[in-house]
């Protein structure tokens, strides 16, 4: 990197190797204490800069680090009157389960509305961490009471590009049963938010979101974006997500018709 400058970044420092106990299930656990992310300078083709470090032998794999797009959501008025309750059959399971404030359910998308009332009683809190410029839990993340914003790496998980986060936060974890607004599939599951986007709609550090969000308690996780283009690194991350820490990952089917 030295000949064509720029900077090398371990990307999740706080992870762990996978327990020993993982590599005896069918399913490989991943790794992903080795991962860095690389940023060069030089006005060199991506392409050929790739190509180069593929050829030193030194990496799993190197490829670029694709721009997510977040996937579409309708502002019809009648939005409210949830088809999709029906469709689930979401009535039905909850005559069985309402779920379970301990069951938390990870929003990676553009942050939300932190002040609507209907989603703000859903809102998982981490009071162990609370808001004095200290990091209280240890985690590596200062004041993360309600989620994180994974490009500002702060706090503030407000949506306030196009709220498309807060509506897919409506749609799995908004208050139930209550009289207002609409229904939570997950009824009685709360929520935590991880904001992503870099304040004009990008999704630049996607699976960062991911990798936040399983080691942060969600059991489910949301996915409403995507990318055309195959990626090892987001095998590897989904992999560390459904594996590792056994959690389920949903992702959107996108807008691509493909």
């Amino acid at each position: 990197m030295a000949t064509i400058g720029g900077t090398t970044q371990l990307l999740f420092p706080n992870a762990k190797q996978p327990d020993k106990k993982l590599y005896e299930q069918a399913e490989k656990p991943a790794d992903i204490t080795l991962v860095y992310r690389i940023k060069y300078t030089a006005t060199l083709p991506l392409r050929k800069v790739i190509n180069a470090l593929t050829a030193t032998g030194l990496f799993v794999y190197a490829e670029p680090n694709y721009i997510m797009q977040k996937c579409y959501t309708v502002n019809d008025a009648s939005v409210g009157n949830q088809y999709y309750i029906g469709q689930l059959k979401a009535d039905q399971a909850w005559d069985i389960w309402k779920g379970d404030t301990n069951m938390v359910i990870g929003i990676t998308d553009s942050g939300v509305d932190t002040n609507h009332v209907d989603l703000k009683p859903n809102i998982k809190y981490n009071y162990n961490d609370p808001y004095n410029g200290i990091d209280d839990d240890g985690d590596g993340y200062i004041d993360n009471r309600r989620g994180w914003n994974i490009w500002a790496n702060n706090d503030n998980v407000y949506d306030a590009q196009d709220s498309h986060g807060t509506f897919t936060a409506g749609i799995s974890s908004a208050k139930t049963d209550n009289g207002i607004g609409v229904a939570g599939i997950g009824f009685k599951c709360k929520f935590l938010p991880v904001r992503l986007d870099d304040n004009v709609g990008n999704y630049i550090r996607a699976y960062d979101a991911v990798v936040y969000a399983a080691e942060h308690g969600c059991k489910v996780i949301n996915c409403s974006w995507g990318s055309r283009f195959p990626s090892n690194f987001g095998v590897d991350i989904i992999n560390y997500a459904v594996i590792n820490k056994d959690v389920v990952v949903i992702a959107s089917a996108g807008n691509d018709n493909n």
